[in-house]
Order: C-alpha cells, then structure tokens, then sequence
C-alpha cells in the first residue's frame, strides 16, 4: 500500500502467490478426488475443495516453476492446471492401489469360500461388489486412520510443491510407468494375505476328496460349500491378529512408496 499523486491510497496485491495457490489446489483436490479416504461419498465436494485450498494456500506459494516470470497467458496457466491435474491424479490412483488389494483380497475369499452370492453395492464406486470385500476393505480404510496414514498423504502431497514446483513441468514418462507397476503389488499383496485360507481349501478339498472316494453315498456338493464357508470364517477369526498386522505393514509403507516413485525413486523408498 502506498499514498499516491493527489493524496490517494493504492492497494498492490500480489497476484503470484495466488495463482500458485489456486493452480496447487487443483493437485490436491484431483488426490481427493480419487484417493483413498478424501474420495468416499460421504465426504462433501465443499470438504474437499475447501481442504485443498487450506493445504496449497500454506504449501504451493514455496514455489512457482516458470510462472514466476512477468508474462502469463492462456496458455501457460491452461497447460499448468492440466499438469497439477494430472499429478495430483497420478497420486490418487497410486495410493488407492493398495485398497485395490484389499477388495481383490475379498474376491478370492468370495470365489475360493463359497460367498460369491452374497453381493452388495459398494457406495464408493456404485458398482456391485462381494460383501467380504467390502468389509476388508472398510477395515483397511479404519487401519488407515488409525496409522494417520491420510496425514501422511496431506503431508506427501504439500512435499511434492518443494520438487515438483506449480508452473513446473512433467515428470519423466519413466515416473508414470513405475507408477502403473505398482499395480503388481495389488496381487502381490492380495495373493501373500489369502495364501493361508488358499492352502487350507485346498487341504479341505483333498481331504474331502478322499472321503467322497471312501464313501461314495456321500454327496460331495452339499457337503463342500458349507465346509468352504465354514474354513473361511474360521481362519479369518482365529488368525485375526495377523491378518491385521499384515494389512498394516501393506497400507503403512504405501504413501511413502507412492511418493518416492513420483519423486524418481524406481523402488519408491
């Protein structure tokens, strides 16, 4: 603010750090948009758009790539908003991989338990979805908040404006194909949680087998189904404990793995 010609009071407003906040908030919304927790249904779209103002109103203004230069256009704030837009994306989908797992997980339960017919519409995607699925993946989200792995993300995401300036460029292609690899891992930790109830069908179909040989008046189909449930429910009590450490040491490691591979890191640490 200074006194002008004929006594007058002018007011200067800096308009960078605005637009480096208005350009950030467009990363951190698209990471609630579709990342884990920030994108449930149950959150508002005022939540949200407000939750991203407040993060890259404190974290964005830290630095603004080649917009800090005198001359804006179209052009180049159209082509920053479709590069927050895609970074911001390209986090959400990364770190709701991991959650991915857990559904996938409650897919094998349903197919290999015999609990494929008990469906039930998923709120988060509108889509049909096995019951167990959906409550292994509930209980994931709650291990999530518990190890305050969505501050993690709010912390992750501000992290990025200190090497990934607003105004800056792309990443290297090589960042978005690692990115799609962690896709690998959704399996890999789906399959390494089930194995235990995979292995003991299995026993239970060999060993079932071997009666329905030994007794033939046995009707096998009306036995294995209720043998299958059974199995299922069994191991996921009485191995509670460490299928919840095994979800935790998953859902604990995946925020920094997401960001250390945006970051460049081809093993995400």
């Amino acid at each position: 603010r200074h006194r002008g010609a004929g006594g007058t009071v002018t007011l200067e407003l800096a308009l960078l750090p605005v637009l480096s906040a208005l350009l950030g908030s467009v990363r951190v919304f698209a990471l609630m948009w579709v990342g884990p927790l920030f994108s449930h249904p149950a959150i508002s779209a005022r939540v949200r758009v407000t939750a991203a103002l407040m993060v890259a109103w404190v974290a964005a203004p830290a630095s603004t790539g080649r917009l800090a230069g005198p001359a804006w256009d179209l052009a180049s704030v159209s082509g920053a908003v479709a590069v927050e837009l895609l970074i911001g994306l390209t986090v959400g989908v990364g770190a709701m991989l991991v959650f991915s797992a857990m559904m996938l997980l409650g897919e094998f339960l349903a197919v290999q338990g015999g609990l494929g017919a008990a469906q039930s519409i998923d709120p988060a995607t509108g889509v049909s979805s096995p019951a167990i699925g959906m409550a292994l993946e509930s209980f994931a989200l709650l291990i999530f908040l518990a190890i305050d792995g969505h501050h993690d993300l709010i912390r992750g995401i501000a992290g990025t404006f200190e090497w990934m300036p607003v105004g800056g460029a792309l990443p290297s292609p090589d960042v978005f194909l690692e990115m799609a690899r962690l896709g690998q891992s959704v399996w890999q930790v789906a399959f390494q949680i089930a194995a235990p109830i995979t292995v003991a069908i299995f026993v239970q179909n060999v060993a079932t087998g071997v009666l329905g040989r030994a007794m033939p008046q046995l009707n096998i189909l009306i036995v294995n189904l209720p043998l299958h449930v059974g199995i299922v429910f069994l191991i996921l009590g009485l191995g509670a404990d460490d299928f919840v450490h095994a979800m935790k040491d998953a859902i604990e490691v995946w925020p920094e793995t997401v960001f250390g591979v945006l970051a460049g890191d081809p093993h995400g640490g």
